[in-house]
């Protein structure tokens, strides 16, 4: 595994149409070269438990036959971009938020509605099996786009962090700016009378220090690489506000110029790495809260069961908004729930 260093950005669109197959002498085979591209902190938590062990089964499966660099930290484009470096070609894969491509991932969505699920480890498996070749994400989302979806992660549920609010209530959240992420999320934080307000991880520290936000629908495992806890000095936890879904695409020409055993071995390591994601984050969500309490202040608030109730009428209506919304635009959007929710049962049995 190759790191590539800042001084890659002004050679990045020179790579554009580099085939990425290095030449081999005459009778040996012909070694893979990949540039994968993200916009997370190279000891992210999606990157370190994520990408890094695809990354790290591939090498160890195929050996010599493999040579992949690494982009982090947007080095190749920022996180909107991503999609376009992966269709492009510019770079060969990107690992990217669903939600930071709206325009162009719809379906996809439905894995970040409110209330859809618990387990997050059962909605990426969800999530992988609708975003195969042929199946409902792929051919509404992903092929369209000229990319094809190698592994899926569900992040955990969100809940309400504040900078100097505290809330308890469903009134406190009135006029409240919340960092969002997607439609969906837009949808939430607009169900509980506050303004959503889309940008990356990336970008939240310094939004929230300026005052352009006041808070953020977000997880405990993604404050700390952000240092977010140095500045979100309250969190609202009992009601979903949704989840955040990532995958990593290749370039889908790409892909299908891979051998066959190449192919499987990505899709086979894209489970595994899919699977050791979503559980160290279900393994570490709390752990983080704790962490963050005890060591930088945060002041936790648990709804009431009254406010519970108030809380999950607002937010249950969301998922028909956004069925109607994407619906009016000709998108499956309700077919997406409903197979959503019948691979979550079936995982369920």
């Amino acid at each position: 595994m190759n790191f590539a260093c800042k001084s890659a950005r002004s050679t990045a669109a020179a790579l554009a149409l580099v085939t990425g197959l290095a030449t081999a002498p005459a009778g040996a085979q012909e070694t893979i070269e990949l540039k994968i591209a993200h916009p997370f902190p190279e000891t992210h938590y999606l990157v370190a438990e994520g990408l890094d062990v695809w990354v790290a089964e591939v090498e160890r499966d195929l050996g010599e036959r493999i040579d992949i660099t690494l982009y982090p930290a947007q080095q190749l484009g920022k996180a909107a971009d991503m999609l376009d470096l992966a269709s492009s070609g510019v770079a060969d894969l990107v690992l990217t938020a669903t939600s930071y491509h709206p325009a162009q991932f719809t379906v996809s969505g439905v894995a970040e509605l409110p209330g859809m699920f618990t387990d997050i480890c059962a909605a990426s498996r969800a999530s992988m099996a609708l975003s195969a070749k042929g199946a409902l994400f792929d051919t509404v989302d992903f092929a369209p786009n000229e990319v094809r979806a190698l592994y899926d992660v569900s992040l955990p549920v969100y809940n309400l962090v504040t900078r100097t609010k505290k809330v308890e209530r469903l009134e406190d959240v009135a006029g409240l700016k919340l960092r969002t992420t997607g439609a969906a999320m837009d949808m939430t934080a607009r169900a509980l009378g506050a303004v959503g307000v889309r940008m990356p991880s990336a970008e939240l520290f310094q939004a929230a220090q300026r005052g352009t936000v006041d808070g953020a629908l977000f997880l405990y495992n993604g404050m700390p690489p952000y240092d977010l806890q140095t500045i979100f000095r309250h969190s609202t936890e009992g009601v979903s506000m949704g989840s955040t879904h990532l995958v990593l695409l290749m370039n889908a020409e790409r892909f299908d110029a891979l051998p066959d055993d190449v192919q499987e071995a990505f899709l086979r390591h894209g489970v595994t790495a899919s699977e050791n994601n979503c559980r160290w984050m279900a393994e570490n969500e709390l752990i983080t809260r704790d962490r963050m309490v005890a060591e930088d202040g945060l002041v936790v608030t648990t709804l009431s069961p009254e406010e519970v109730a108030r809380w999950t009428e607002r937010t249950a209506a969301v998922a028909a908004e956004w069925a109607q919304a994407l619906g009016g635009q000709g998108k499956p959007a309700q077919e997406a729930i409903d197979a959503y929710r019948a691979e979550l049962g079936r995982l369920a049995d």
